[in-house]
This record gives C-alpha cells, structure tokens and sequence, in this order.
C-alpha cells in the first residue's frame, strides 16, 4: 500500500510548464534481508534485490507519471530524474520500462547523495527559466520532514509536491538514514516553524476562549 503526502509551494511565476519528476532511489543495505543483496559476480543488483521501500517509491512514480499523462496539457514536456547509485540505475530503470514509462523520459543523476545535492542540481537547471516546470519529488513519508525545510530555504519560488511511499523498516534505522539527509536549517525555516507555531497558539486561544 502506498501513502501519498502533498506540498504545494505556489510559486510567484505567473504559471509553470512541464513537469520534472525527481524519482529519489538511494539507499544503503543496513537493516535490510540478507536476501536482499548485490550479484557481486555479475557486478549488478538482481531485480528481486531492491528493497520494498524503493519498489514502493518506483510504483509511486509510475502512477504519478500516468496521472501526468492522462490529465496534464503539458504532459509532453516531462521528466524523470532517477536519483539512484550507479550500480542500481539499470534495474531501477527496467521496473520503471515494465510500468509503461518510456526511456525518452528517464535522465540519471549518479552524483547526487542527499535530498539537499538533488535540489541544489535541480536548482542549477531551472532557476532561470521563465516558466519552470512543475516539481514532483517521490520519497518516502518519513522524508517529507527533510524536504519540507528544504522547501522553506529553497524552493519557495516553485511549485512542488511530495510524493511519500511507505516504510517499513526499523525505527532505528530510519533515524540513521534521516541523520544523513537532514540539511542545515537556515533562518528560513525557523521563520516558518515560528510562524505555524504563532498561528496554533492565536487558534488554541480563540478556541479555549469560545468554550467559556
């Protein structure tokens, strides 16, 4: 079963056009069956090793595409970023052939590591674009809290949705993940968590106050 998580940054662009699909597939094998592991004599990973959190953030990002596809008038003028290590770029692309998606669609970013390298590429891309493309970044739930300080600091002149596929693996290991992609927080988002905090003690007030 896959979870879906929405932001949405609308941006000060009188409109966008196109649509990038920042599919993020790197990952480490702590924690992980030790079923699920590299064909070290072949040099590559089997299709049955990817772990079920990334084949959940592929299905995620097939059916993004379809709706794209069957519902945008600038369908046409999409891509896929496969963030992914090199050695797992083949398989990941395979699954996402066999889900419909062709290959024009599909660029690779081997060098990115973190959530925060991947906007920073993007960034690099289309900040002087006229009219940028809308941005669909496909992740797990649990990433949805690194990206949203990255939104805050970043993207807020852009119009971008998070996508979250479940994850099942161990809290702990989670945590040790969320440890490596957590960026530094600039004024920014402090900014933001201030003001939400503001506006949630104004509507306790309000609320407390009616109750009298």
């Amino acid at each position: 079963m896959l979870s879906i998580y929405h932001i949405i940054e609308l941006s000060d662009n009188a409109f966008t056009y196109g649509n990038l699909i920042l599919l993020y597939c790197n990952f480490n094998r702590d924690g992980l069956p030790n079923g699920q592991i590299d064909d070290e004599s072949a040099n590559k990973t089997v299709h049955d090793s990817l772990p079920d959190f990334i084949t959940g953030r592929i299905a995620l990002c097939i059916q993004t595409f379809d709706i794209i596809m069957k519902s945008k008038p600038d369908k046409f003028n999409t891509s896929i970023i496969l963030i992914s290590k090199s050695e797992h770029t083949r398989v990941i692309t395979d699954q996402l052939l066999e889900g419909g998606i062709s290959e024009q669609y599909i660029e690779n970013d081997n060098n990115s590591k973190t959530i925060d390298a991947v906007i920073n590429n993007v960034l690099s891309k289309i900040t002087s674009v006229t009219n940028p493309p809308t941005i669909y970044f496909i992740g797990s739930v649990w990433q949805k809290e690194v990206f949203d300080s990255i939104v805050v600091s970043k993207l807020k002149k852009f119009k971008v949705h998070f996508e979250g596929a479940l994850d099942h693996r161990p809290y702990d290991v989670i945590q040790k993940d969320k440890l490596t992609e957590e960026p530094k927080k600039g004024s920014n988002y402090y900014k933001h968590k201030l003001t939400n905090k503001a506006i949630d003690t104004l509507l306790n007030y309000i609320f407390s106050n009616k109750r009298k």
